[in-house]
């Protein structure tokens, strides 16, 4: 639990301008005027509201996050001990990696959403609220839109997270073992700047799969009222046929990329780092 809280505050905070500028290109759409490119998002932030603007709602992360990655972390490492039948590695970390996913958005997701809420005000809020923090968000959107509004998008980040955890988590445990078995060390001696690729390139891999969950995810987020879309499946069908695939469900993942290596790398490395010392 500490190492997965502590690992995943640190990277997030690391990220939180990339991330902030990835949501508000995200939830644009490809046939509304005045949108502005990724790249000039981040200029436009600092110009009309400051540097700071850039780390806008990342309390409301932080907060998510460190029960996120600590639920995470420590329910893989549960479900990945009793998955102790299943003879190869690989494939019991995809598994235990997968409900581990599942099993820390389920628990934090309404922090999620208040999250992509406050990093999308600007102005009093592009959203048409202004919210004072995490506890007025959080108790402003349960009273106006109803508790129901702060799962909105569930389902298509459970579709998209148990992937891309399962992959994350196999893909990064297959790497350090290869990697193990070129150099002939054990877990413990492996180096850092190792687990650092072997983290990126994992987070990368699986992230290319289940990116246009993220993109819906942040459409059912973010539009204030009723359901954007009536299901998932509405959302991939509208989405492709008003904005296309490349431009409309895989908007922003050049910019998710440079977010994800630092991301991914930091968390999953730090993590080890921090249960190895701590348990030495």
């Amino acid at each position: 639990l500490i190492a997965g809280g502590v690992a995943g505050m640190v990277a997030r905070t690391c990220v939180a301008p990339i991330e902030r500028v990835k949501i508000l290109y995200q939830i644009q759409s490809t046939n509304t005027s005045g949108n502005v490119s990724y790249f000039g998002m981040a200029p436009k932030l600092v110009r009309e509201e400051g540097v700071l603007s850039l780390w806008k709602g990342n309390t409301a992360a932080v907060i998510r996050v460190i029960p996120y990655t600590s639920i995470q972390f420590a329910s893989y490492e549960i479900y990945k001990d009793n998955l102790s039948f299943v003879s190869s590695n690989a494939i019991s970390s995809v598994i235990a990696g997968s409900m581990a996913g599942v099993t820390g958005v389920v628990s934090t997701y309404p922090l999620d959403t208040v999250r992509a809420r406050m990093a999308l005000q600007i102005e009093r809020g592009a959203s048409g609220t202004a919210y004072s923090g995490v506890l007025d968000a959080l108790f402003t959107i349960g009273k106006e839109e109803g508790v129901a509004a702060l799962y909105r998008g569930l389902v298509p980040t459970m579709m998209g997270v148990a992937p891309y955890a399962g992959l994350k988590f196999g893909t990064y445990e297959i790497m350090k073992q290869a990697m193990r078995d070129v150099l002939g060390v054990e877990e413990k001696d492996l180096p850092a700047y190792l687990r650092v690729a072997a983290g990126s390139s994992a987070g990368l891999f699986a992230l290319t799969f289940i990116y246009p969950f993220d993109v819906i995810r942040r459409r059912f987020q973010t539009h204030k009222g009723g359901a954007k879309y009536p299901s998932v499946w509405a959302a991939f069908s509208t989405i492709i046929k008003e904005e296309g695939i490349t431009t409309g469900l895989y908007r922003g993942l050049s910019l998710n990329y440079i977010k994800t290596l630092p991301n991914v790398a930091i968390y999953m490395s730090l993590y080890d780092l921090i249960k190895l010392h701590l348990f030495s």
